[in-house]
This record gives structure tokens, C-alpha cells and sequence, in this order.
């Protein structure tokens, strides 16, 4: 390469020199964005292992009839409810197991469903209820609650009969001071945990 002038060979120098530092530089970033990522991934507090068990056998679910079980919670008055956290009279419901595999010794209930914005242990009510400020709680025979996606307290399955009865109660509690009236329906899937 022929140089005409000495400004040509500066102006040469001063590029290459500049894309030098341009590759140092992208270098440098690259560099501290790999630790940055790096320190990103190895960053926790603990670590959480599913384990579990798909089984081929399960009981009968024998709700008495087609489809959902039905659960009439009943005609509440809005003023009966009136206060925040105020509970509705509950209503029993049992989910009767039967022609249990020998193999199966116990069995437990994970109901789920749409949240309550306001509580999330609640069962949110069904798009179309006219009813405000409420929702509908889930809870064992004896009256504690069960949050939404908890198991329940598991039941022996009986090894006569190779069934067993999951009871469960059902009931409106208000989120807010003055719930508004109206429908108050709601739909809960459930999944039989086995042991």
C-alpha cells in the first residue's frame, strides 16, 4: 500500500487504532454481560423436586348423577352477609369413592378452580352471577377451611368394601363490607390424590 501523503498513513493508523479499542471494547462488554447472566442463572435460595406417581388404577367416582355434583349453598340474604368475612350456613357434599383397587389405601381431594380476586382461598363465582363482593369457601366435614389447590385430610379407603366417603362442606363468605345480591353460582374441578 502506497502512501501519497503522511496524513494518509495517520488516518490509517487513528482507524485501525480506533477499531482496535471498538473490539476491546465489545469484548469487555461481552465479557461482563456472560457474568451478568451467569450470576443471574446461579442465583437461589433453594431448589424444589416434584416427585409423584401416575397410576393406572383409581376408584369410581359415583357423585349420583351425570356431570357436576350438585351443591345447594341456598338463598342467602345480602344483609345476613353484610360484613367482611362474614359466613354463610354451611352446606355438606360428599364425594363417594367406590370399586377401589386393592392397591389403593387412602384417598384426598385438590379442588380447583378460579380464585376470588380479593381472597384467594376462595372459589371466585361463575361469569354470569349477579352477586358481588362474595365467594364460595371449601372446607373439610369439620368446618376448617381448605384453600383452592390444597389436598385435603386424606380418608381411608375401606378394605371391605373398597370404597370411601369424602364429606366436605360448602359456603358463601363475603369479601367486602356490603356484598351486592344477585346469582352466586360457582364450579370447582377436583382431582382423587391416591396413596
Amino acid at each position: 500500500m502506497e502512501m501519497n501523503s503522511p496524513y494518509e498513513s495517520v488516518f490509517i493508523f487513528v482507524v485501525l487504532n480506533r477499531s482496535m479499542e471498538m473490539k476491546k471494547v465489545l469484548f469487555a462488554l461481552t465479557a461482563v454481560a456472560s457474568l451478568v447472566v451467569m450470576n443471574a442463572a446461579q442465583a437461589a435460595d433453594g431448589q424444589v423436586k416434584f416427585t409423584g406417581t401416575i397410576t393406572a388404577d383409581a376408584c369410581t367416582i359415583n357423585n349420583g348423577s351425570a356431570g357436576a355434583l350438585p351443591v345447594d349453598l341456598g338463598t342467602v340474604s345480602a344483609s345476613a352477609m353484610a360484613g367482611k368475612d362474614t359466613k354463610s350456613t354451611p352446606t355438606k357434599f360428599t364425594i363417594a369413592l367406590t370399586a377401589c383397587p386393592a392397591t389403593l389405601t387412602q384417598a384426598a381431594v385438590k379442588f380447583d378452580g378460579e380464585s376470588d380476586p380479593v381472597d384467594n382461598t376462595l372459589l371466585k363465582l361463575d361469569e354470569g352471577s349477579g352477586a358481588t363482593g362474595v365467594g364460595i369457601e371449601i372446607g373439610q366435614a369439620d368446618g376448617t377451611p381448605l384453600p383452592l389447590y390444597t389436598a385435603s385430610e386424606p380418608v381411608a379407603i375401606d378394605v371391605t368394601s373398597h370404597a370411601a366417603n369424602l364429606d366436605f362442606i360448602g359456603r358463601y363468605k363475603s369479601t367486602t363490607a356490603t356484598p351486592g345480591a344477585g346469582s352466586a353460582t360457582g364450579t370447582s374441578d377436583f382431582t382423587i390424590n391416591y396413596n
